[in-house]
């Protein structure tokens, strides 16, 4: 099922006019849009801009260790991708691009900091929602740009930063992920079936604010009742009190938000426990992040996961060279299905590469940090996962993904069937709407 219009998944996922026109025949944005074949007679020169010499140097700082680097070493992979693409394919604007990561923890701001005092040109990262909310102050007054991966909560550009200048986002945030859960609750049940809901949820303002957003959300649709909701502390060893609740109360839906290792612990302890017995369905925006940390046996049962802004197998690896090309690159070199964890890091890159290259077409030159971040504002960009925008409101803007968790003996890893593909206007209010007034009107 696809709602709405959904860029980049047509017949092939694009045509080769329509793809040329959107990323302006720039040779880098063609290569990470993973379109290489197309770059034979199309390439821009640059040659006459005022361009330095010297490399441009980006910081990274992701979860690299303990339960969130299930989720956190993806978006590295994917960001070293990114780069070695850029590299690989005579840099932006001839600039070759070096790439420092490091680990997230709990220091955000410090890592932060350290990139700027270390003359970084840009930052990305993080994952963490709490972590990127602490960095947006700092972000604008050291005015070099950071591209957050994740970091998703919804009212952090729409209530608490509402107008940012070099605060940026790539992965679709949090109500595009609770509503697409909603639809898919929807498709499988049926609204009139659906008369109570529960919820497992990571205790910190990224979970909360999930199942805030999902509530809302179902009840707007199915005026289901809450029966239960917990929100365990991110990275705890024992959710069984929770799943013990879920086994009183007997939803028909549980909702969790749970990702990286939690997802995993989430799975193992509801199966153990008999909670797939007790309920109609699971639904998970996040739950394939940790795909590459699954067994067989997690995957049974009446469980939808969401894929965010990108999942390898929609459209069709057969119909759409660049997921198909991509799927590979992975595996050869990292050994993992590539998650959308993975597209956070290579498209918090891609956005921000593409409007550096696109701000040299303009100028004629390096841009400043404020000139860059003029066109990032509204900038529209393909990668493998097909077409992304970055909205007035500095909010990445994709299709959101979401399907049945099954397994896949081809690449031997957990995989999502019958996956629905949901555009970002059908989940997300308009750019200066608050989304939680928007879905009263849902």
């Amino acid at each position: 099922m696809t709602t709405g219009p959904t860029a980049g998944a047509e017949s092939g996922g694009i045509d080769r006019r329509t793809l040329l026109k959107t990323v302006g025949g720039s040779a880098l944005a063609i290569a990470l849009a993973g379109c290489t074949e197309l770059l034979e007679g199309e390439q821009e020169s640059l040659e006459n801009a005022d361009v330095p010499d010297e490399p441009i140097e980006s910081g990274l700082q992701t979860f690299t260790e303990g339960a969130p680097a299930v989720l956190g070493v993806q978006a590295r992979y994917g960001a070293e991708t990114a780069v070695r693409r850029i590299n690989e394919n005579g840099g932006i604007a001839g600039r070759n691009m070096n790439l420092d990561v490091v680990e997230e923890g709990g220091a955000h701001l410090t890592n932060y900091q350290q990139f700027v005092d270390e003359g970084k040109d840009v930052t990305f990262g993080p994952i963490s929602s709490s972590g990127h909310a602490e960095m947006v102050p700092e972000i604008e007054a050291q005015e070099v740009i950071n591209v957050s991966t994740d970091g998703t909560v919804t009212t952090l550009y729409e209530e608490d930063f509402p107008d940012v200048t070099y605060s940026f986002r790539f992965q679709n945030h949090d109500v595009m992920e609770a509503l697409a859960a909603v639809m898919q609750a929807v498709e499988v049940l049926g609204a009139d079936s659906i008369d109570t809901y529960a919820g497992i949820n990571p205790g910190y303002a990224f979970g909360q604010d999930e199942m805030d957003l999902f509530s809302k959300g179902i009840e707007q649709v199915a005026g289901a009742e809450e029966l239960h909701s917990g929100f365990p502390d991110l990275g705890t060893d024992d959710m069984s009190t929770h799943i013990t609740e879920i086994n009183s109360e007997q939803p028909d839906i549980v909702f969790s938000s749970c990702w990286g290792g939690d997802a995993t612990l989430l799975l193992e302890q509801g199966h153990a426990n008999g909670m797939f017995d007790s309920i109609e369905l699971l639904v998970g925006p996040v739950l394939y992040g940790s795909a590459n940390d699954m067994s067989e046996d997690l995957v049974d049962g009446p469980i939808y996961s969401g894929s965010r802004n990108f999942y390898w197998g929609e459209p069709s690896t057969d119909r759409w060279s660049p997921a198909a090309d991509l799927v590979d690159e992975v595996q050869s070199e990292y050994g993992v299905v590539p998650t959308a964890h993975f597209m956070s890091g290579y498209g918090a890159v891609t956005a921000w590469a593409t409007a550096a290259e696109k701000a040299v077409q303009l100028l004629g030159r390096w841009p400043e940090q404020d000139e860059l971040a003029t066109v990032l504002e509204n900038h529209g960009f393909f990668t493998p996962a097909g077409y992304h925008t970055m909205g007035a409101d500095h909010q990445g803007y994709s299709n959101a993904h979401f399907g049945e968790l099954t397994w896949s003996d081809e690449y031997d890893a957990a995989a999502l069937a019958d996956v629905n593909v949901f555009s970002a206007e059908s989940v997300s209010p308009p750019p200066g709407e608050v989304s939680a007034d928007w879905i009263g009107n849902w």
